[in-house]
Protein backbone atom coordinates (compact mmCIF):
# COMPACT_ATOMS: atom_id res chain seq x y z
CA UNK A 1 0.00 0.00 0.00
CA UNK A 2 1.27 3.51 -1.06
CA UNK A 3 0.37 6.72 1.03
CA UNK A 4 0.45 10.73 -0.51
CA UNK A 5 0.79 12.91 1.53
CA UNK A 6 -0.88 16.38 -0.06
CA UNK A 7 0.01 19.59 1.21
CA UNK A 8 -1.49 21.76 -1.55
CA UNK A 9 -4.74 20.36 -2.92
CA UNK A 10 -7.12 22.63 -5.40
CA UNK A 11 -10.14 21.86 -6.87
CA UNK A 12 -10.52 21.62 -11.45
CA UNK A 13 -13.41 23.58 -12.24
CA UNK A 14 -14.93 22.22 -15.73
CA UNK A 15 -17.31 24.35 -17.19
CA UNK A 16 -19.19 23.69 -20.95
CA UNK A 17 -20.93 26.06 -22.85
CA UNK A 18 -22.64 25.50 -26.33
CA UNK A 19 -21.10 28.31 -28.27
CA UNK A 20 -18.76 30.36 -27.06
CA UNK A 21 -18.63 34.20 -28.53
CA UNK A 22 -15.84 36.83 -27.35
CA UNK A 23 -16.70 39.71 -25.75
CA UNK A 24 -20.94 38.45 -25.01
CA UNK A 25 -22.30 36.68 -22.24
CA UNK A 26 -21.56 32.98 -22.60
CA UNK A 27 -24.01 30.56 -20.01
CA UNK A 28 -22.59 27.25 -19.11
CA UNK A 29 -24.80 24.02 -20.29
CA UNK A 30 -22.41 21.86 -17.63
CA UNK A 31 -20.54 22.63 -15.06
CA UNK A 32 -18.12 20.16 -12.29
CA UNK A 33 -15.90 20.33 -9.44
CA UNK A 34 -13.42 17.79 -9.14
CA UNK A 35 -10.84 17.21 -6.23
CA UNK A 36 -7.29 17.88 -8.41
CA UNK A 37 -3.89 18.34 -7.83
CA UNK A 38 -0.29 16.59 -8.24
CA UNK A 39 -0.82 14.73 -4.83
CA UNK A 40 -4.46 13.70 -5.68
CA UNK A 41 -3.43 12.79 -9.78
CA UNK A 42 -1.07 10.54 -8.24
CA UNK A 43 -3.31 8.61 -5.88
CA UNK A 44 -6.04 8.60 -8.69
CA UNK A 45 -2.81 6.61 -10.55
CA UNK A 46 -1.74 4.21 -8.35
CA UNK A 47 -5.37 3.36 -7.43
CA UNK A 48 -6.21 2.42 -11.22
CA UNK A 49 -2.66 0.64 -11.35
CA UNK A 50 -4.11 -1.24 -8.06
CA UNK A 51 -1.41 -0.17 -5.80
Amino acid sequence: MIYTVTLNPSIDYLVEVESFQMGKVNRTSYDAKFPGGKGINVSRVLKKAGK
